[in-house]
């Protein structure tokens, strides 16, 4: 019986040593993988503000480029407008310069 209850301690006493290293090896483990989230979370953040700063760009830059293509058809219609007058104008004076003549 006294083997018995010095193999129950030794048993216990490996079990609770056992049982105390895991407990350390899963607080270490936390430790580690709560700094990997920090990190991701960071990397996250950094990342997503990049985006929406470039997408802030592309967003100026097309009001821009639109502003731009708005202005030039506008440019393009006076364009064609003058000329049409202008070709009219220089038949109506070919039209009087053959009529002196």
């Amino acid at each position: 019986m006294e083997n018995f209850h010095t193999t129950f301690n030794t048993n216990t006493t490996s079990a609770n040593e056992a049982l105390k290293s895991l407990g350390s090896l899963f607080k270490t483990e936390k430790t580690k993988l709560q700094e990997i989230r920090i990190g991701l979370k960071t990397d996250n953040e950094s990342f997503q503000a990049a985006i929406s700063s470039q997408l802030s760009q592309l967003k100026d830059e097309l009001v821009k480029e639109s502003t731009l293509k708005d202005s030039l058809a506008l440019k393009s219609e006076e364009a064609k407008v003058l000329s049409t007058k202008s070709r009219s104008m220089i038949c109506y004076l070919r039209g009087q310069s053959r009529a002196v003549v």
